[in-house]
């Protein structure tokens, strides 16, 4: 049996023809050309797509080819809307090149490439889509954003140093900037965190913002989540969240190659990390500023070491009995935290307070004035009993017990009250730290303050 004609000759032969010409034989060279050549182009098709499907106006599907697909029959689909394959995808809506996650007849979900096309009416209503499906290898995140690679660094390694640093921080401005760190170095980007209430303050900064971000940040002041955008060379991201402190926390990281799905929403979750714990913070910080102790070291703060320091001078004087007033300092207390972590600091801190309670009587009042600076006040202290004191409190210094052991320095300034003195709270204070730094200016572990008040 001869190869049929090409199929374009024999179609100019046809249309020369005329009709009281053409022969039964030539229709059927005609028509039998006409399905070879549909079959070449549906195998070229297949070589291209996976899957071609026609549905109606309301989404249902009416044409599925070919008939099996992964070794399953794809006649089940037919009458059956879109959504049974893909529950994510408007199929009414135009796509060039869509990634999605459908659901074949058996099987696990697959990615695959959605283009369609919808066709209308004389009216403009929409009568049906046509379209295809591609299967690809690649996980769908892969895919989004301008089809950026895959991230090679691990997402939840990256937030667990984000919170590690969160935690072994004091501070929250730097621990902000520790979280920021340990975000950005395993990106390969720069980026900046704001407080959108004062644009003008940069809670932390890698390097300064373009223009470019600039304009974008003035044109989102309210929305909240995250956008991605080109800034001249470099592919910029943008995460918000709306936090009680301030009107918002703005995250902003760019670099030169594009973002993945899966870093948009790593940074979203550090935003929303960083957040909550400047949310907290300054929940923390209210409380704090109504209470008279501190939380952390279950002690009296200034505000409460006060009102107790006044209440009691009024029955000292009653009974005109004097007071001294010991400001201690430990140097390295608080670095305990940034050295050897979070947990290490909350000991030595407990140790040291535990120390300090032991040196003086139970009825005497302790305060916590900043993070290594503590007041403590001694009922009927006369200057000769607190100097005995002071000489036994500074002998041994703070032994504090962890792994490995450390020995940190303490150092006093006192300051004395006599009966019916005119002295506030305020005063003995700031006689007794400036005792103090004239001791730590004459290597001294102790002085005493004998200014006249």
């Amino acid at each position: 049996m001869s190869p049929l004609p090409d199929m374009r000759s024999l179609m100019s032969q046809f249309m020369n023809t005329s009709a009281s010409d053409r022969t039964p034989q030539d229709l059927r060279n005609m028509l039998a050309s006409t399905l070879e050549s549909r079959e070449r182009w549906r195998s070229l098709l297949y070589q291209a797509v996976d899957l071609v499907f026609e549905t109606d106006s309301r989404g249902r599907i009416i044409l599925i080819s070919p008939d099996t697909w992964l070794g399953q029959p794809t006649t089940a689909f037919i009458g059956r809307p879109f959504s049974a394959l893909c529950a994510s995808i408007d199929v009414l809506q135009p796509h060039a090149g869509t990634p999605a996650s459908i659901t074949p007849p058996q099987g696990s979900p697959l990615t695959v490439i959605l283009s369609s096309c919808p066709f209308h009416d004389n009216e403009g209503r929409v009568t049906g889509t046509r379209g295809t499906l591609t299967t690809v290898s690649a996980p769908l995140s892969s895919l989004a954003n301008g089809a950026a690679p895959l991230p090679e660094h691990d997402g939840i390694a990256i937030l667990a140093a984000v919170t590690t640093a969160l935690r072994k921080a004091i501070v929250p401005r730097l621990a902000a900037a520790a979280a920021m760190e340990a975000l950005l170095e395993p990106l390969a980007a720069e980026g900046a965190l704001l407080d959108t209430a004062n644009p003008n303050t940069l809670l932390y900064s890698s390097s300064g913002l373009t223009d470019d971000i600039q304009a974008v940040l003035s044109a989102s002041l309210t929305q909240t989540g995250t956008i991605v955008f080109r800034a001249g060379t470099r592919y910029a991201m943008i995460s918000r969240e709306n936090i009680r402190s301030l009107e918002q926390m703005c995250l902003i990281v760019w670099r030169t190659t594009p973002w993945s799905s899966l870093e948009r929403q790593l940074c979203q979750a550090v935003c929303s990390l960083l957040a909550g714990f400047w949310e907290l913070d300054s929940i923390h910080r209210r409380i704090l500023l109504d209470s008279d102790y501190d939380i952390s070291s279950n002690l009296l703060n200034w505000q409460g070491l006060k009102a107790e320091i006044e209440r009691r001078t009024r029955r000292l004087d009653q009974e005109v009995m004097p007071a001294t007033l010991i400001i201690a300092r430990v140097p390295g207390l608080t670095e305990l935290s940034k050295t050897r972590g979070f947990e290490a600091g909350e000991e030595a801190l407990k140790q040291c307070v535990a120390l300090l309670r032991k040196a003086v009587r139970p009825t005497d009042a302790i305060g916590r004035i900043s993070n290594n600076i503590f007041g403590l006040w001694m009922d009927g202290g006369d200057r000769f009993a607190a100097a005995e004191r002071a000489e036994r409190m500074t002998a041994h210094g703070i032994p504090i017990l962890i792994d490995p052991p450390v020995h940190l320095p303490l150092q006093l300034g006192l300051v004395s009250r006599e009966a019916n003195a005119e002295e506030t709270p305020e005063t003995l204070l700031e006689r007794g730290m400036l005792a103090l730094r004239e001791g730590l200016a004459e290597n001294r572990k102790w002085r005493f303050s004998h200014e006249a008040p």
